[in-house]
């Protein structure tokens, strides 16, 4: 007789071993060291992403460097391996555009930074895609902690469509803010049954306590060379498609 499975329990166990391996540093050192912690946590993303990720992908840290600019440091650089590396130094990558794959930004919490954040990051997968504009690079930003307040839809959806410019280059492609709101932009909003049709759009979705699997997952999937469509149940295990939990959607150009 098969094996019964659970998905969704494997995915919420993900989320809780992110939950517990952040804590275990502050535990420790307490809050006075504040960007020892940060990078400890910035480290654990990235320990779980290799983990998933295709065995074709590398997962450090670094500056891409272009043609005239170099980006800011980058919490989460993955990188193609069939491209040549500029300079390496444990987890410490310098590569050329070409060689990116994806590119995320790591914060223990967001107060009145969220703008700020998503402009750099913003700007970060600009110059990146500006290399290479055929080619795809998606972006994303990793909260471990809630936002504050009760609008955090509305929040993300508004600055994240304000740092994009109205320009696709400077798309971010996922969110987790804390354990339970995701957010994840659509090139074609037809695709997703979308209240925005026909265009680009971002959603917001309630996912609880799985905000940051589905993130991990959306990171492994899009990055991924090859991926059978038939084998989605494995990593987007929540009943009747996210779609279901959509709470909020902006266009890319909405006024």
């Amino acid at each position: 007789m098969p094996t019964r499975q659970d998905f969704k329990a494997y995915h919420e166990s993900i989320a809780g071993e992110l939950r517990v391996t952040k804590d275990r540093m502050r535990h420790l050192i307490g809050d006075r060291h504040w960007q020892s912690d940060g990078e400890h946590k910035e480290a654990i993303l990235r320990k779980i992403l290799r983990g998933h990720v295709a065995q074709s992908l590398e997962i450090g840290r670094g500056f891409v460097c272009g043609e005239g600019e170099t980006s800011s440091q980058i919490d989460v650089l993955i990188t193609r391996r069939d491209r040549p590396t500029l300079f390496r130094d444990g987890e410490m990558l310098l590569v050329t555009p070409d060689a990116v794959a994806a590119i995320i930004e790591v914060k223990t919490r967001i107060r009145d930074d969220l703008a700020e954040i998503l402009e750099k990051l913003a700007d970060n997968a600009a110059m990146i895609r500006g290399a290479d504009p055929g080619r795809i690079c998606p972006a994303g930003l990793f909260v471990y902690e809630a936002l504050a307040g009760n609008d955090a839809h509305d929040r993300l959806l508004k600055q994240v469509q304000a740092a994009s410019h109205g320009d696709p280059m400077r798309v971010i492609d996922w969110i987790a803010a804390g354990p339970s709101v995701f957010v994840r932009y659509w090139p074609n909003g037809n695709e997703v049954n979308s209240p925005v049709r026909g265009g680009p759009v971002w959603h917001s979705y309630t996912l609880e306590e799985l905000s940051h699997a589905y993130f991990i997952s959306n990171v492994v999937w899009d990055t991924a060379p090859r991926c059978d469509p038939a084998a989605q149940y494995a990593w987007f295990p929540v009943e009747g498609t996210k779609e279901r939990h959509r709470k909020r959607s902006i266009a890319i150009n909405q006024t």
